[in-house]
């Protein structure tokens, strides 16, 4: 495969991951200025965006447990349920390409992955012993946080979670713990940054719960790459790029929870076609070219998330007004998972519900 029919298959994706990046930094900006206006009380230039709310997985995840028992859309955070199903719609039509198309994460870590290469040659690779015990961490983070939120909490719980104070004001609780991070939340991040240097992908592989989500749905995906055994040539190019360390060149169909469908495997195999995303042969035999499986990636979230704001469904159901209250008194112990569960939503005058507020 010629040298320019590669340029766009590995270069369309990094382009659609920085437009996302942009966005991202941008509702970044606009909410922190949001947020800061509010908390100096006054009033913003600029509105919420709804958009931030793909930063309170678990509320996402609590909400969607609501959605799937018929109770609809929650209207505390309903753009965080909309970005989520959006994530899982994408993972179950290419196989996990969220990591590798949307994640801003992601593509963050293939930057530092990329600057360890050049730094150091390459990046280092955990030994086999180490790495697969290694990647069963973010499947148990998954499962504690399942098993918090869907097996531990009953439907009522949820609900009263859902409509607590504390989820009400959770992104910019989020936004403070970040502004004014603790010696050990920086600790924790730098070793993050510098190890992600060192070892591609590092939180990827071995810490993202959202990851290992994806993974497991798309085990469902009928979209993943496939090899074609009657023109492979054995070279192994697509197992020395594999970001995931998988032997592709081994493999008919890469259907490892491991694999985010980046297709730079596809980039790198010299036989036209030997290696494409394919649906399954019973389905289909059509070869989905590189471009059109990552416009179709990123499409599919950008029409859920779509359908969400056209049905109404986008903007948190708290006003302007009642957020600027809220945020007036976040330090309250009103505003703690404790306290935003315990303490009732009663009239009790700001500077008296320190007092009432269990500690």
């Amino acid at each position: 495969m010629a040298r320019r029919e590669r340029f766009p298959i590995v270069r369309a994706r990094r382009w659609v991951q920085v437009a996302f990046l942009v966005v991202v930094v941008a509702i970044g900006a606009q909410f922190t200025h949001w947020a800061l206006a509010l908390l100096a009380g006054r009033q913003p230039a600029l509105g919420r965006p709804g958009g931030v709310e793909g930063f309170l997985p678990i509320s996402a995840l609590m909400s969607l447990r609501l959605w799937l028992a018929g109770d609809g859309v929650h209207p505390i955070h309903p753009a965080g349920l909309a970005i989520l199903l959006g994530v899982v719609a994408m993972s179950l039509v290419l196989a996990k390409s969220f990591c590798s198309h949307v994640c801003p994460v992601g593509l963050l870590s293939e930057w530092l992955g990329r600057l360890g290469q050049r730094l150091l040659g390459s990046n280092l690779a955990v030994p086999r012993w180490l790495d697969w015990p290694l990647r069963a961490l973010k499947f148990l983070l998954l499962g504690f946080f399942v098993w918090a939120t869907w097996v531990v909490m009953d439907l009522p719980g949820t609900r009263a979670f859902l409509d607590s104070p504390y989820n009400k004001v959770a992104d910019v609780k989020m936004l403070l713990f970040f502004a004014e991070p603790s010696r050990l939340t920086i600790a924790v991040l730098g070793v993050l940054v510098v190890g992600s240097i060192f070892v591609r992908d590092l939180w990827c592989r071995y810490l993202c719960p959202y990851g290992a989500l994806v993974g497991l749905l798309g085990r469902f995906a009928p979209l993943k790459v496939t090899r074609d055994q009657a023109t492979c040539t054995d070279c192994a190019k697509c197992t020395k790029v594999c970001p995931a360390r998988l032997p592709v060149h081994r493999l008919v169909r890469v259907a490892s929870v491991e694999c985010t469908s980046c297709q730079d495997c596809v980039a790198a195999c010299p036989i036209k076609d030997c290696l494409a995303v394919r649906p399954p042969r019973w389905a289909s035999s059509r070869v989905v070219r590189p471009i059109r499986a990552v416009a179709l990636a990123a499409l599919v979230w950008v029409a859920v998330a779509g359908a969400f704001r056209v049905s109404g469904h986008w903007r948190s159901e708290i006003g302007q007004d009642e957020f600027a209250r809220r945020l007036q008194e976040i330090d309250s112990p009103l505003y703690t998972h404790v306290g935003g569960l315990a303490a009732s939503e009663s009239p009790t005058p700001p500077e008296l519900r320190s007092s009432h507020a269990p500690r």
